[in-house]
């Protein structure tokens, strides 16, 4: 067994890759040290504790309609299916998501990074091209 470090909110911040003795557990919760114990093969990237348990991050089911449009200010690019409420950042503009669904128009021809990152869900991006 090893033991994965996290923060209040459950985020994998370190481990410790062999086994701790008793006493070693008992000084870290001493020390209010936040940990969990797994199994040797346990996977670090793409999980977070909960309740004492390691579990896999949740995938918001993010869907984009398209990544290219016209820069006419009408045509939109639709993206669902995201936590209610969440921010989501528009290249270094955060906008925040009350319903779940985020329309994107373009007056410019640019490209654009949407990145969505909040925990406990995996990070999703996209980039979109106006034309």
């Amino acid at each position: 067994m090893k033991l994965f470090y996290h923060d209040e909110d459950g985020r994998l911040i370190g481990q410790l890759l062999s086994a701790a003795t008793p006493e070693e557990l008992e000084d870290l919760r001493s020390r209010s040290i936040l940990f969990v114990e797994v199994p040797d093969n346990a996977p670090f990237v793409g999980h977070y504790a909960l309740d004492g348990q390691l579990v896999a991050q949740p995938v918001a089911p993010i869907a984009i309609n398209r990544t290219e449009i016209p820069a006419d200010k009408r045509s939109k690019v639709k993206i669902t299916g995201l936590p209610v409420p969440c921010v989501v950042q528009i290249d270094d503009q955060s906008v925040t998501v009350e319903d779940g669904l985020l329309d994107l128009t373009a007056e410019m021809p640019a490209t654009y990074w949407i990145v969505f990152d909040q925990f406990p869900y995996m990070p999703w991006s996209a980039e979109i091209t106006a034309t």
